[in-house]
């Protein structure tokens, strides 16, 4: 993005049904993200002049959202995704997501529980770990919510990836164990 070029941010906020992270399934999951791939398309055809960057950001069953989205309807034709302290985004691989997977990003933090305990579980495969095909970019706190903590790193680099510039880049996850103990088979 050339210096001094305008950003104009777009938010759509949860719904009450992110409430249980949806740590169970993804058919709340597949309603949202209709509406997102309604609303990314939407304003791509509203939008008049040169083709904007567009990145589409999602937290905790948010990414599941984005990841459902990007998976039908012809994808959420953005430009990069970002997620962090993703539980999952229903695929097991980037590649499943309608885009580039260089332009798939996820942060997570170690002391994240949803990102490092419920990730890869029921959800697809954990969008942080290499595995998936996508890309990690550096997160410096600590949590589930400390993603946006004002000077750090983890959000100067939502940001460099939201303008289209690269973020520095962070290290993938690493699963303790190929399949942790009780976590396989018909009782999982």
């Amino acid at each position: 993005m050339e210096e001094g070029a305008s950003v104009s941010p777009s938010v759509r906020s949860r719904s009450d049904d992110d409430d249980a992270l949806g740590l169970l399934g993804v058919s709340d999951a597949v309603r949202a993200g209709g509406d997102l791939r309604s609303f990314t398309h939407g304003l791509r055809e509203s939008h008049q002049g040169e083709r904007a960057h567009m990145t589409v950001l999602g937290h905790s069953y948010g990414s599941t959202v984005v990841g459902v989205g990007a998976t039908h309807g012809g994808g959420l034709d953005a430009d990069d995704v970002v997620v962090v302290g993703s539980p999952g985004m229903a695929v097991d691989h980037a590649e499943d997501l309608n885009m580039n997977p260089d332009h798939v990003w996820a942060g997570w933090a170690p002391d994240d529980i949803v990102s490092t305990d419920a990730s890869g579980k029921t959800l697809g495969e954990n969008p942080a770990e290499k595995e998936f095909g996508g890309k990690v970019f550096e997160v410096d706190t600590s949590g589930h919510g400390g993603y946006w903590h004002k000077g750090r790193e983890s959000l100067a680099n939502q940001g460099r990836i939201i303008v289209g510039m690269p973020p520095g880049e962070g290290k993938y996850r690493v699963h303790p164990h190929p399949h942790p103990p009780k976590t396989e088979g018909p009782d999982w």
